[in-house]
């Protein structure tokens, strides 16, 4: 978990959240995802998450699908993998040997 996400702030707000969800989840009420406005049925898995940039406030958090929906949302989960991913490799250089390498005898 990211430091943004164990704030006091983010914990209260992301509480909320999920509170008004799981209100509406108890009603047999679906939620939309932000992401992809289609609906977050009662018992799929589900996240909270950032609407509008890194902020924690209230406003810019809401319910999201947690998974990929294949050609229709990317979920939450996928955009941190993608993010997780440019950050190691770019601080990761390939070597190229100057050299090519001998060939081991068989």
């Amino acid at each position: 978990m990211s430091a943004k996400h164990q704030t006091t702030e983010y914990r209260r707000n992301a509480r909320t959240v999920r509170d008004r969800v799981a209100s509406a989840h108890r009603r047999g009420d679906a939620v939309p995802c932000w992401r992809c406005r289609r609906a977050i049925r009662p018992g799929m898995a589900y996240d909270v998450g950032h609407v509008n940039g890194p902020s924690n406030a209230l406003g810019n958090l809401a319910p999201e699908h947690r998974h990929q929906i294949p050609g229709v949302c990317p979920g939450n989960r996928a955009k941190g993998g993608k993010v997780g991913a440019t950050i190691t490799n770019s601080r990761h250089t390939p070597t190229i040997p100057a050299e090519r390498a001998s060939v081991w005898p068989v």
